[in-house]
């Protein structure tokens, strides 16, 4: 049988991670994503604005509002593409909002060619580092200042090329400066606040590692004890009443043979239980008793089909989302709780499926599992929900798992 050994473990613990915001704190990045279509606003309104006041200047009104057309489009597809249930944002998304951006205020920019009085009052740089702030959320710091530094040098460079144009003649690097300035300075500042935020979770993460390493053996130690009362206690509630009253009797009838045979096969059941014991098949029971169900905590581990051990390749932090899917799934109020099941396959790069039987409406059920999906994409897995006929299904998988 194949078994996931310690090298495949280590392997999909170790892979690489982005230091940004969006990876190191989903959940939190996903209440600030309200910041977004509102600074999508401000830029739209901004621009409108700025658009307006240069009619005037405009040699080509078509290229002015082409210009402005594109920055709609991008402001839409901004906050569109950075919700919570499309997670996580890509380099390529990156690099295409910024992109589609430094066209449109180079299309305004040519359409006022000749005839700008002011390069400051273009909206073309303000715009861009807006974006940017938000991007900072989203996308590592090196790359947000790599893709600020190229919009600045093409906005600049543009600048440097107008200055003999506009109504104040002065250095050509004065203009240079005037239009990068905005995007490098509202650049880093969203950097800033990015990298002081994802150092804060990592200290927060090294310390809590650390003291957990220290708990370790108090905790084993815990568990061991728990375990050994767990079996006294057994044997206390079935096994020695059974004792006594044979030595109280003083002879052995046939019935209590069958009796004694019933025990040590309860005993066996209980030892084998407990030998298999796993995380999903506890956590799985756990949620499953909250319901209230006699059947919850009996079975709920029964209902994992993991014979590899897979489970083993979650980190810490894995458990923690994977748990809360669980939980929220068990707590539907129209989950048929027999039909729950989750089963895990491919060794090599574990794919997981929670499945079960519901009522509730499509519309609830992704209002409560989105965020922890979204979560866990956030975190380097494949993850998705399907609901049909009754019956839903959430995928989670390690990227090479998905063929």
């Amino acid at each position: 049988m194949t078994t996931l050994d310690d090298a495949t473990i280590v392997r999909l613990r170790s892979r690489p991670a982005e230091r940004t915001p969006q990876r190191l704190d989903p959940l939190g990045v996903q209440s600030a994503w309200a910041l977004v279509p509102v600074l999508s606003v401000i830029a739209v309104g901004y621009a409108l604005y700025s658009t307006l006041t240069h009619l005037d200047q405009s040699r080509d009104p078509l290229l002015t509002w082409l210009g402005f057309s594109v920055l709609v489009v991008v402001a839409v597809a901004l906050p569109v593409r950075a919700h919570p249930g499309r997670a996580p944002v890509g380099i390529w998304t990156h690099v295409g909002i910024v992109g589609a951006c430094l066209v449109g205020a180079c299309l305004f920019t040519a359409s006022v060619w000749g005839g700008n009085h002011r390069i400051q009052d273009d909206w073309g740089q303000i715009v861009i580092a807006l974006f940017l702030v938000a991007m900072a959320l989203y996308r590592p710091v090196p790359e947000v200042l790599a893709v600020a530094s190229v919009a600045a040098l093409v906005l600049g460079a543009t600048a440097v090329f107008e200055a003999s144009f506009v109504a104040i003649v002065t250095n050509p690097l004065v203009y240079f400066t005037v239009a990068a300035t905005p995007i490098i300075a509202l650049a880093c500042g969203g950097c800033g606040y990015a990298w002081t935020m994802t150092g804060e979770t990592l200290a927060w993460r090294e310390l809590a590692r650390s003291g957990q390493a220290r708990l370790e053996p108090e905790l084993l130690e815990t568990a061991r004890r728990m375990v050994n009362q767990e079996r006294i206690t057994s044997l206390n509630r079935e096994v020695v009443p059974f004792l006594a009253a044979l030595l109280e009797r003083g002879d052995v009838t046939d019935a209590d043979a069958e009796e004694a045979r019933s025990l040590a096969s309860s005993l066996r059941s209980a030892a084998v239980a407990a030998v298999d014991r796993t995380w999903l098949g506890e956590t799985l029971a756990q949620a499953l008793s909250v319901r209230g169900e006699a059947t919850g905590a009996l079975e709920g581990a029964t209902r994992v089909d993991d014979p590899h051990r897979l489970e083993r390749s979650f980190t810490g932090e894995e458990r923690a989302v994977v748990g809360a899917i669980i939980a929220t799934v068990a707590k539907l109020p129209g989950l048929d709780a027999s039909s729950v099941a989750v089963a895990a396959s491919n060794p090599a790069s574990p794919v997981f499926e929670l499945t079960c039987a519901t009522t509730d409406s499509r519309r609830s059920i992704r209002r409560e599992l989105i965020p922890f999906i979204s979560a866990l994409r956030s975190i380097g897995l494949n993850a998705g929900m399907r609901y049909a006929a009754g019956r839903l299904c959430v995928r989670f998988a390690y990227p090479e798992g998905e063929k």
